[in-house]
């Protein structure tokens, strides 16, 4: 139950509903709004604390912290800007992808399994077969190029660069959702899906890092695209 009120004051937290300085109702008014235990909202502060979010404090109650307090490598953390679909957490997250997948794509066209390719191979099918049924089937395409670029990160034989993906997770498939909709950005981007994926299997690794470099900033231009609208 402590979870779900984590969750719930977390997003809010995140989104800015419940804004930086924000004195949180005590902890029997919170229990009675969410209909829980007054030790679950105790054990939902206490976890939201260690992630940064909010500061506890004896006889003055609990605070939410600037964001410049928060743990934004937490994974929860992460989601939670991901649901929220912050527009500056997402160029911020565009920045991290330009640093980071260019150099697994190039780390990838040189230590990638058969079986890696492979599954890249199958996700990049999947992205052409759903992209002309854009945004009907959006959920499947946006489920294939997130395949994609997980497999990729995987693929560079990296502990640490796989373990980003998987703490990316969340927050990467709101991006590429965000980025499936901007006018002309899956035309646009689709090839050069096609083009990491042969430097990939070609063992090319500096036409590999060059193809996902201009595909992260084509994809970059497309989502500027939709703030501007």
């Amino acid at each position: 139950m402590h979870g779900q009120v984590v969750e719930w004051l977390g997003r809010r937290i995140v989104s800015g509903e419940l804004p930086d300085g924000m004195q949180l109702p005590n902890e029997a008014e919170l229990a009675a709004q969410l209909k829980v235990s007054r030790g679950g909202v105790r054990e939902a502060v206490k976890a939201l604390a260690a992630k940064g979010l909010v500061e506890p404090r004896p006889r003055l109650g609990t605070r939410v912290l600037p964001r410049d307090q928060w743990n934004l490598m937490d994974r929860e953390v992460i989601d939670w800007h991901g649901h929220a679909a912050d527009p500056v957490f997402l160029e911020e997250l565009l920045e991290l992808r330009l640093m980071v997948e260019p150099a697994a794509a190039q780390l990838a066209a040189q230590r990638a399994s058969v079986e890696h390719i492979a599954v890249l191979e199958t996700a990049y099918a999947g992205m052409a077969k759903y992209a002309p049924r854009l945004p009907k089937d959006a959920v499947a395409f946006v489920e294939a190029d997130l395949a994609f670029h997980l497999t990729l990160l995987r693929a560079c034989g990296n502990r640490l660069m796989e373990h980003l993906g998987r703490l990316l997770e969340t927050s990467l498939y709101h991006g590429l959702e965000a980025s499936s909709h901007a006018p002309g950005g899956v035309q646009a981007t689709l090839p050069l899906h096609r083009a990491v994926l042969v430097a990939v299997r070609a063992r090319k690794p500096k036409q590999a890092f060059k193809a996902m470099q201009k595909l992260l900033e084509t994809t970059s231009e497309a989502v500027q695209r939709i703030e501007r609208h």
